[in-house]
């Protein structure tokens, strides 16, 4: 006996279908499980501006210090109550 030509298509198309749609699950869960390893390493490490936002405060705060201990000390100077300038890498 001969099969039935249009049932023998009707599977392949099936066939494809089912494996379209596997291949398009693994697409999206690699994408989520990415996103969500992507989030959470920056939630872990903290942001990057934040980061340098802290270091130049941090800077300007010891050169305040720095510059009011100088001042006390030499009153003689006329820029010692001047602050150092902090260069950053942000623009």
């Amino acid at each position: 006996m001969h099969s039935d030509p249009a049932a023998a298509g009707r599977r392949a198309l099936a066939d494809r279908a089912r494996r379209i749609s596997r291949i398009r699950r693994r697409i999206a869960a690699t994408a989520v499980s990415a996103f969500a390893l992507v989030w959470g390493l920056i939630a872990a490490t903290g942001s990057m501006g934040s980061q340098a936002t802290s270091t130049t405060t941090a800077s300007t705060t010891q050169a305040t210090t720095t510059g009011s201990s100088q001042s006390s000390e030499s009153s003689q100077s006329s820029d010692s109550g001047q602050l150092p300038s902090v260069t950053t890498g942000q623009s």
